[in-house]
């Protein structure tokens, strides 16, 4: 396959497809057969442009990208004190119940 095309353009298309190769998820209420397409589409795009992986290169993204997950998981600033307090709440509530609970599972011999 010829490239039509200046090297500017080519990298911007690697990067483009890199970019959705690394990205790549399911969509929502997307079938296996369509996700699979998606997916060979970039593969194969990526080929006619030269551009391949080797599996040390899979194996370093998939590291980074384990990486990346869990400081973002870590540094996620949507949690606040007024959840966090909510949640203590939450925890106690159930607590209760579950005194409650255990308090009328306590049956005299006369009761029964």
């Amino acid at each position: 396959v010829t490239y039509e095309g200046t090297n500017q353009v080519k990298e911007a298309k690697i990067s483009m497809l890199v970019h959705e190769y690394e990205m790549f998820t399911m969509n929502e209420n997307e079938d296996i057969k369509s996700m699979f397409s998606r997916f060979t589409n970039i593969i194969n795009s990526l080929q006619a442009l030269d551009k391949t992986y080797s599996n040390s290169e899979m194996e370093l993204y998939k590291k980074k990208k384990k990486a990346m997950i869990a400081t973002w998981d870590d540094s996620d600033e949507s949690s606040s004190d007024e959840d966090s307090n909510e949640e203590v709440a939450q925890i106690a509530l159930m607590a209760l119940e579950e005194e409650e609970e255990e308090e009328s599972d306590e049956v005299t011999y006369d009761e029964l």
